[in-house]
């Protein structure tokens, strides 16, 4: 299990609040448990009668039965079903009115999760207030890497700003039922960063780099490599592109902004994707991170590019924080091979020649560099000027 190695237990326990069996009635729990009456009766002040048909329609035999397959058989079995129907209940008015969860993060771990099937219900019993929207925010302000949705112009912003909310209505509710319902908040948050309908990569291909020597990030820009955040957001979205004559090339990354409670989720959703058994995302886009980042300089050289941003801690904290992940959780088959296979050709191509020394040399010192290339130019035109009035005399 991943909450084995090195302590990682405590990142996938809650801290405030407890959501469905797994931690239910834990000592430290009891304060926030004692809170969920009163935000379910805050919810139905108005409507008595919502709450009890509420109560019935998710008390159904099929519908216990359905909610009790989501987690562990040994998990459910010693609670009675009217303990566990008020259990799930209570927790999904906590995740309506996530306000007054003192530490969103807890609503975002693997084993802190309730069916969204169920939540589904509960919002149709509910004003319209809570609804798909309000979902989709707190998914949103937890993001790793912000909104996933392209950037707009100033003028679409115009346009489009009196229909924004009802539009975003629609396509929340069209995203999340049918096929494309997820299966938690943790789901939906994993499918924020990684777009449902995202084609696997072929892994059984073979590619040439050499991980134990991938050129960083400073290495990159002497060969005229530079570094720019993806739009849209999303770990598909990471690009390699060569521009003019080749001459120069261009890496598109997501941009992640490094918070305090960065760790327990990144580690979650890399959990949660192990579970998947599918391509690893986030561990690959860490590793990709770490195998960039060779030093101080060159986490400085991303942090001004815009892709890497941290509101806590120390530069050196936050590399400690991705050698440790990147050497606890590094992915057999990295979902970025190609991308690095693509990188490494290009460095090795214009690696040592007089274009990347004079890269080098800029890059080094920039007025060093000014000075010597202006000499260059004085030399240059002197010797213009000493042939052209020799040759004139002829």
């Amino acid at each position: 299990m991943l909450s084995e190695t090195h302590n990682y237990e405590k990142y996938f326990a809650p801290q405030a609040v407890s959501i469905g069996p797994y931690h239910f009635g834990e000592p430290k729990l009891q304060v926030a448990e004692e809170l969920k009456p009163i935000i379910a009766r805050g919810l139905f002040l108005h409507d008595q009668e919502a709450l009890i048909s509420l109560y019935k329609k998710v008390g159904e035999e099929e519908m216990m039965k359905d909610l009790r397959s989501f987690y562990e058989p040994d998990s459910t079995t010693k609670y009675s079903d009217k303990v566990f129907l008020k259990m799930m209940l209570l927790d999904s008015y906590v995740l309506m009115s996530f306000e007054q969860v003192s530490n969103y993060g807890d609503l975002f771990l693997l084993e802190n999760q309730i069916p969204f099937k169920l939540l589904k219900v509960v919002m149709s019993f509910l004003d319209t207030y809570y609804n798909f929207y309000k979902i989709q925010e707190l998914v949103q302000d937890i993001s790793l890497f912000g909104s996933s949705y392209p950037k707009r112009t100033w003028l679409k912003s115009i346009l489009c700003i009196r229909n924004d909310w009802r539009r975003g209505q629609q396509r929340l509710e069209l995203e999340l039922t049918g096929d494309n319902e997820p299966d938690h908040l943790l789901h939906l948050l994993y499918l924020t960063h990684i777009p449902k309908d995202t084609e696997a990569k072929d892994l059984s291909k073979e590619y040439n780099y050499n991980n134990n020597n991938f050129p960083t990030v400073n290495q990159l820009l002497d060969v005229g490599i530079r570094f720019n955040p993806c739009d849209p957001i999303s770990l598909n979205n990471v690009r390699f592109s060569k521009g003019w004559f080749e001459f120069s090339a261009a890496v598109q990354l997501p941009p992640i902004t490094m918070f305090g409670d960065t760790k327990p989720l990144l580690l979650n959703l890399i959990a949660y994707e192990t579970c998947l058994g599918k391509d690893a995302w986030f561990a690959s886009y860490v590793c990709l991170l770490r195998s960039l980042i060779g030093n101080h300089e060159d986490f400085r050289v991303l942090k001004k590019a815009g892709v890497l941003q941290h509101a806590f801690g120390t530069d050196t904290e936050v590399m400690d924080f991705f050698n440790e992940i990147a050497t606890d959780f590094a992915p057999r088959n990295s979902t970025y091979m190609k991308l690095k296979d693509d990188i490494q050709s290009y460095y090795e191509g214009w690696s040592n020649t007089p274009i990347s020394e004079l890269r080098h040399e800029y890059r080094k010192s920039p007025w060093k560099f000014i000075s010597l290339l202006g000499a260059s130019i004085a030399l240059f035109l002197t010797a213009v000027q000493t042939y052209f009035p020799v040759w004139s005399r002829k």
